[in-house]
């Protein structure tokens, strides 16, 4: 027995360490592209204008809009909830992202959706990790209206939207492909009718590009509160890249440092190394901000939902 514990402790403290490490030189990255810059932060922040509290208002916006995107996918699942319960729901466990490994937040949300079936919603992550992968790639592909971006990363991204559209071909083909490898992990009837048509799929879709113009907006007001600009475009692509690299480094917590590291990295060649790191640091920090708020918010609507039930 405690042979048989070793390994295991030894792959999770692996795990840590090299999450830490991931975390230590992802910011040391940002915060050198800060430091070397010709930028005064204290000067900077304190001349900042209510651009910044629109900044937080497209955040809090886009997160409205998260939940209804679960929603769409719950359906598609072959699950109805009602909207207040859906926000009470996805508010109340989005904070678990911040575990690290993902797995937090998909086990609390089956947890306090179970009444609905535990099969219905690991299948509607399955589809919100397809939409999610899929909106990233067009979103990315923002970044073709940039003269200089090099063009075999445009390559990269046309093929990426190209694949991503293998799911609006035939929805229900994609979702018995999808139901497969989940059969093989605890209990559950995957047997089931499949729901999921075109049409749902293609509003998770408009719903999810909802998110990623909010995101640019956001990250335009903030960047206009600073007093500097850049193009929406750019703003969208480069985070939409930086999105995906943190949400593939399934190890980090929410893609803590991944995504600050390549949103500064690919922006520097635009704005600069210290505007784009104070961008990425204020951006998630409002984002940190407002899933604490919602949290919280997610759990009274939960509270009062179970209240009236009982």
């Amino acid at each position: 027995m405690i042979n048989e514990s070793k390994p295991e402790t030894s792959r999770k403290i692996a795990i840590q360490i090299m999450t830490i490490s991931v975390v230590i030189l992802s910011f040391w990255f940002v915060f050198s592209q800060l430091s070397s810059s010709e930028i005064d932060l204290r000067e900077t922040l304190g001349n900042a204008n209510a651009w910044l509290l629109v900044a937080v208002l497209c955040i809090v916006a886009l997160t409205t809009v998260s939940p209804l995107l679960w929603k769409v996918l719950m359906h598609g699942s072959g699950a109805d909830i009602p909207v207040k319960t859906c926000y009470g729901l996805w508010w109340s466990t989005n904070i678990a992202k911040y575990i690290p490994g993902k797995v937090s937040l998909v086990l609390s949300r089956v947890w306090v959706s179970r009444r609905w079936g535990s099969t219905v919603v690991l299948e509607s992550f399955i589809w919100e990790f397809l939409i999610s992968i899929s909106s990233a790639a067009f979103a990315a592909s923002f970044l073709f209206f940039l003269e200089d971006y090099p063009a075999g990363s445009k390559a990269t991204i046309a093929l990426g939207c190209l694949l991503s559209l293998i799911p609006i071909l035939s929805p229900k083909l994609t979702q018995r492909l999808v139901r497969k490898p989940l059969s093989y992990f605890g209990k559950g009837d995957w047997n089931t009718e499949v729901h999921m048509s075109r049409k749902t799929y293609i509003m998770a879709l408009f719903l999810m590009t909802v998110i990623w113009v909010l995101w640019g907006l956001a990250h335009k007001s903030i960047l206009l509160g600073l007093g500097y600009d850049a193009p929406l475009h750019l703003l969208i692509g480069a985070f939409a890249v930086a999105w995906f690299a943190g949400f593939v480094a399934f190890f980090l917590p929410a893609g803590f440092g991944a995504r600050e590291s390549v949103f500064t990295y690919t922006l520097s060649f635009f704005l600069g190394g210290g505007v784009s790191a104070l961008l990425a640091l204020l951006s998630r920090m409002m984002n940190i901000l407002v899933d604490a708020l919602l949290f919280f918010a997610g759990v009274i609507l939960f509270k009062v939902e179970t209240d009236e039930e009982e």
